[in-house]
């Protein structure tokens, strides 16, 4: 009887030391940037917005997706992970409303955080508009659903201020 009883006891403790620890451990959409989990939007919903002056041109996912872009694997710094990314050249969505050299471009985020330099700036320092990691959408609590990266020779690539996540406006001020 006392042999069933430890029998029974270690199983217990097996199977809810499985159960609470190994999906923690073992879970494959942990998100490394904290926090609970957030869906991304809907592909047509306006999810940027980009002007200059008069012109301004919203963009949905499924614009974005149109666009011609490419895959950038970088050692992303805020995770300190190398991560894959599929993106547009910053000078691609400038080129929609006629951004150009001198201008001054503010990128602005959901949560209001404003950066602001030269069109130029961004264009030498190879800015890229990411879309997507690693073949799916960013979701929002993961700097989503796009977000301002620099490959890792740019002379951004450790500056982070640039580095606008959750973006939802660039604008010329």
């Amino acid at each position: 009887m006392k042999r069933v009883w430890i029998f029974g006891a270690l199983l217990a403790t097996f199977f809810v030391v499985s159960v609470v620890v190994v999906p923690v451990s073992m879970a494959e959409d942990v998100n490394p940037y904290g926090g609970a989990k957030v869906s991304p939007p809907a592909v047509t919903e306006v999810i940027l917005t980009v002007s200059k002056g008069r012109l301004s041109k919203g963009l949905s996912m499924k614009d974005l997706l149109a666009m011609k872009s490419a895959n950038l694997v970088i050692h992303e710094p805020f995770v300190k992970k190398v991560q894959s990314f599929r993106v547009i050249q910053l000078k691609e969505i400038f080129a929609l409303v006629g951004i150009k050299g001198a201008d001054r471009v503010q990128t602005i985020a959901l949560n209001d955080y404003i950066y602001t330099n030269t069109a130029e700036n961004f264009l030498l320092s190879k800015g890229y508009l990411a879309i997507a990691r690693s073949g799916k959408p960013i979701g929002y609590d993961q700097g989503g659903p796009i977000r301002i990266i620099f490959p890792d020779k740019s002379k951004w690539s450790k500056f982070l201020d640039p580095w606008n996540w959750s973006l939802k406006k660039i604008r010329v001020a």
